[in-house]
């Protein structure tokens, strides 16, 4: 079990960011996504940070185009003592490196299985029938890699206004009720400031084991 403060935020008095989902759309919409990468120069991700979805880059990043998604991946942690305060996504615990089995570009034939000769040949009576039915498949098709240097695949949430959830993962010494908070340009991490995103604290609340927290609502 963490003793100290291992986020680097003010608010977090041991461990590393957690949330506690109290109503979170996505959970019904399913607009959850886990397809990107973090972006190479990503040290660490934790529960209640936001990120940008930037599917144009390919990544997971600060940078993006679209609105701040929140981080919330499942909780692993290894240990009987260990709880949610012990986990963070840090990049140096991954070896990520294949996006997608068949997704390459470059297909290189000498990687895969050739089935070129254990296929019969076409037949005359079935006018979609070919001599080589995998040539254009998963058959010869090279893996897609990761862009250079990413090694973790964040899972994210889309959220909506009206959404709310408890987290410690809030770069202040102190919070109040009616407090409004918006993701840092530059890490994400929530603050006192005003932002596109905006979240209320509509309770100041501990989390599940016994930190401080605040419950935030989402409003603009």
């Amino acid at each position: 079990m963490a003793k100290e403060n291992l986020s680097g935020v003010k608010f977090v008095e041991r461990g590393y960011g957690q949330v506690e989902p109290n109503h979170l759309s996505a959970q019904r919409t399913g607009q959850i996504y886990a397809q990107l990468p973090a972006a190479a120069d990503i040290e660490m991700l934790q529960n209640g940070q936001f990120v940008k979805y930037d599917y144009s880059k390919g990544l997971v990043d600060f940078e993006g185009k679209g609105e701040w998604m929140l981080v919330y991946n499942e909780v692993k942690v290894y240990r009987d003592y260990q709880y949610d305060a012990d986990f963070a996504m840090i990049n140096r615990n991954y070896i990520a490196k294949i996006y997608n089995p068949v997704g390459a570009d470059d297909v290189d034939l000498g990687a895969t299985r050739d089935y070129s000769e254990i296929t019969t040949p076409a037949d005359p009576y079935e006018v979609d029938s070919v001599e080589e039915p995998f040539k254009h498949s998963w058959a010869k098709a090279a893996p897609g890699k990761m862009p250079e240097g990413t090694r973790m695949v964040p899972r994210v949430f889309k959220t909506n206004i009206g959404d709310i959830f408890t987290t410690n993962l809030v770069d202040e010494e102190e919070l109040a009720l009616g407090d409004i908070l918006s993701p840092r340009a530059a890490d994400g991490i929530l603050a006192k400031g005003e932002g596109d995103m905006k979240w209320e604290v509509v309770k100041v609340y501990t989390m599940p084991d016994h930190q401080k927290g605040v419950k935030l609502m989402r409003i603009a």
